[in-house]
């Protein structure tokens, strides 16, 4: 993964892993995910993590992840993003 893709990653991961507690929170999060998304197209190695983060996008845009799990969601969304730029 490029340096600047790599910086990317990680500070949308560092927000994920902890999220702020925030009435707009779906809309933060949406821009974040779509950032992710965006720049992890490039590399074909990260589509299963494309396809968790589309998902996670989905619910997000659906609003069908009650308010009260959606820092635990988010916080698993950046695990799976960890485990990316870990590698």
């Amino acid at each position: 993964m490029k340096n600047e893709d790599l910086k990317k990653i990680t500070a949308i991961k560092q927000y994920l892993l902890d999220p702020p507690v925030s009435f707009r929170l779906y809309d933060y999060a949406i821009t974040y995910l779509q950032d992710a998304v965006e720049v992890l197209n490039a590399y074909p190695d990260a589509a299963q993590t494309i396809e968790n983060l589309q998902q996670t996008l989905q619910q997000l845009q659906e609003k069908s992840i009650a308010t009260e799990d959606l820092r635990n969601e988010l916080k698993e969304t950046g695990k799976k993003l960890s485990s990316l730029t870990n590698k």
